[in-house]
């Protein structure tokens, strides 16, 4: 009985042992996989912007420009074609943080909120504002090497914004400590921004100020610095032309825009390495060495290109081609005289396969019929064209288009449908291997699976 015993011992042991090395095996061994994804845009589009100048009532203008397969999608052998759509939206628009939620199902346009260290930042509408806070266990700035205590971690509401723009908003924080601030942010990438803020610090020492700056690869070119009577309410304005960007302040609402004086013989605003689409919107800092508690700055409002009036009703959009696209006619013909009303949007279709050399790029043309201004009609415009007039004169108008993809197909062959319902799909289907043959090369980017590929 206890040889029995024993036995049955050292065979639980055994088994124990067993267990035990394989759990050992499992806890040191480890496989990855690698998963990397290359994303880019399907289109192509020049977005630097079309500027009519100066026009006079009843003057005839017209620009183009093109929209095109990216090079990706042209390299792409599964993808077959891109539907698109035009989008005309008023150059002007604001969000207003005590109603957002109706701003931003108005214009369709919204920031989005970047925390570069993804810790304890936040962006939260509390019913009357924007509060941006920092962390509150670390420096959070928008300079890096340069300056001892500096990283570019702010966290920011923002959009991307092409071309000629102004942004303003109001503002209000409370800084105790040194470079705390908040207000208006325009970031092409880490060490190239300009930036517009409310603060209690400048070149000259503790003080509430409204504060501006440009960095040129991580070197401060630029310097401006006015001072306030507080930090409570302070309107901030910045203008882009070009590569030029101006800054402006008040602290009423009735008071007229401020210039900001130049300090310590910075002058260069001329900014070329913020690029051609930076993201623009609104930042709260707070980099203050001896002080890492979360700092919030309230934002009551931001509005977009507010110095514009609307131009988006007068402009047609009207394709150079008409293999699939469909545009907006001109509110006005010389015949006929103004139209009730035009459609907002145009379609257009590129396809790799229409046509002998496909059809992968599409031109375009934006017309304008410049109206009479309120106040100054002619006798000769139509009676029919009474309600197309524009509200002032010696006004900048504008008006924003947006090209957004709103579907692309796959060949046959790529799309994962078994399109003749007989063998399969994709490369399970013979027909999408060369000469029906399942055993030779795949044709991803044949378009037929009922036919044998042919290359």
């Amino acid at each position: 009985m206890n040889k029995v015993i024993k036995k049955l011992s050292m065979l639980t042991l055994a088994v124990v042992v067993v267990i035990a090395a394989a759990a050992g095996f499992a806890a040191f061994e480890a496989h990855v996989i690698n998963v990397t994804a290359h994303i880019e845009n399907a289109l192509a589009v020049d977005t630097y912007g079309i500027d009519f100048g100066t026009v006079f009532p009843q003057e005839y203008v017209e620009r183009q420009f093109e929209v095109g397969l990216s090079a990706s999608f042209l390299a792409e052998p599964r993808a077959k074609d891109v539907r698109y759509k035009i989008v005309q939206k008023d150059k002007p628009w604001t969000l207003n943080f005590n109603d957002a939620d109706d701003d931003v199902n108005t214009h369709n346009r919204s920031l989005l909120f970047v925390d570069p260290d993804h810790v304890n930042s936040s962006a939260v509408e509390n019913g009357t504002h924007l509060v941006i806070t920092t962390d509150d266990n670390d420096l959070e700035d928008l300079f890096g090497a340069g300056e001892v205590f500096g990283d570019v971690t702010a966290p920011r509401m923002v959009i991307p914004m092409g071309g000629n723009f102004t942004i303003e908003t109001k503002v209000t924080v409370s800084p105790t400590n040194y470079y705390q601030a908040g207000g208006i942010l325009v970031y092409g990438s880490d060490g190239n921004v300009v930036r517009l803020e409310a603060t209690n610090w400048d070149a000259f020492g503790m003080g509430d100020v409204v504060y501006m700056e440009s960095q040129e690869n991580q070197v401060k070119v630029g310097k401006r610095s006015a001072s306030l009577t507080d930090t409570t309410d302070v309107y901030l304005k910045m203008t882009r032309t070009g590569d030029t960007f101006k800054g402006y302040y008040k602290e009423d609402a009735g008071d007229s825009w401020q210039d900001i004086p130049v300090i310590e013989g910075k002058t260069d605003f001329d900014n070329e390495y913020i690029g051609d689409h930076p993201k623009v919107g609104l930042s709260s800092v707070n980099a203050d060495p001896n002080n890492h508690s979360a700092f919030p700055a309230y934002f009551d409002y931001v509005t977009f290109n507010g110095d514009y009036l609307s131009l988006c009703r007068f402009l047609s959009k009207l394709p150079k081609e008409g293999d699939g696209d469909f545009g907006v006619p001109s509110y006005y013909d010389v015949c006929t005289g103004c139209a009730e009303s035009v459609p907002d949007i145009a379609y257009g279709y590129l396809d790799k396969e229409n046509g002998q050399h496909g059809d992968i790029v599409d031109g375009w043309t934006v017309d304008f019929k410049v109206p009479p201004i309120s106040g100054y009609v002619g006798q000769d415009w139509p009676t029919s064209c009474s309600d197309w007039v524009v509200e002032e004169d010696e006004m900048d108008y504008g008006c924003d288009l947006w090209i957004e993809v709103i579907g692309f197909s796959y060949y046959q062959c790529s799309d994962g449908e078994d399109n003749d319902n007989q063998q399969g799909a994709d490369d399970h289907d013979p027909d999408c291997h060369v000469g029906g043959n399942p055993d030779n090369p795949y044709c991803p980017e044949w378009n037929d699976e009922s036919s044998p590929c042919e290359r």
